[in-house]
C-alpha cells in the first residue's frame, strides 16, 4: 500500500514528464543555467531584491521601511549607496543620518505590512569598511 506522499510525488513526477514530452520547457531561458541565487545564503526579501533589479527602481521606489532596511544592509557592509564609503568619517556620518531617519520611521505609523527597521552598529560597519578597503 502506498502512502499519500508517494501518490502525490508520483503524480507530480507524471505531470513533469508529460510537460517535458509536450515541449513545455523548450523555450525556458534558464535551461542549462544554474537557478538564480543558487549557492547564495537564503534571504527572506529575495523577491524584493529581484524586483528592484529588474525594474531598476532603486531604493526610491520602495516604501520607507524597506528603503531603510536596504540602506542598513549597505551601511553594515561599509557602503554608502552602492559604493564603498570614501572615509571612515563619511561612513559614520551616513550611519548617524540613517539612525535619525530610522528612529523617525519607527515612531511614525507606516502603511503596509510591519517591517523591522534594523539598527546599525557604527563600529561593526567601520570594521567591514576597513576590510573592504584592504581587498
Amino acid at each position: 500500500m502506498t502512502t499519500w506522499r508517494e501518490r502525490f510525488e508520483a503524480g507530480v513526477d507524471k505531470k513533469v514528464r508529460d510537460a517535458e514530452q509536450s515541449g513545455a520547457f523548450e523555450d525556458n531561458p534558464l535551461t542549462g543555467k544554474p537557478l538564480p541565487g543558487d549557492g547564495q545564503p537564503y534571504r527572506e526579501d529575495w523577491w524584493l531584491t529581484e524586483l528592484v533589479a529588474r525594474e531598476r527602481v532603486g531604493v526610491h521606489g520602495l516604501p520607507v521601511p524597506l528603503a531603510l532596511r536596504r540602506e542598513a544592509q549597505d551601511l553594515r557592509k561599509g557602503l554608502i549607496g552602492e559604493r564603498p564609503a570614501a572615509t571612515e568619517a563619511a561612513l559614520r556620518a551616513a550611519i548617524a543620518d540613517y539612525d535619525v531617519r530610522a528612529d523617525t520611521a519607527r515612531r511614525t505609523p507606516q502603511s503596509g505590512p510591519s517591517v523591522v527597521i534594523p539598527r546599525v552598529d557604527a563600529d561593526e560597519a567601520v570594521a567591514a569598511w576597513r576590510e573592504l578597503r584592504q581587498r
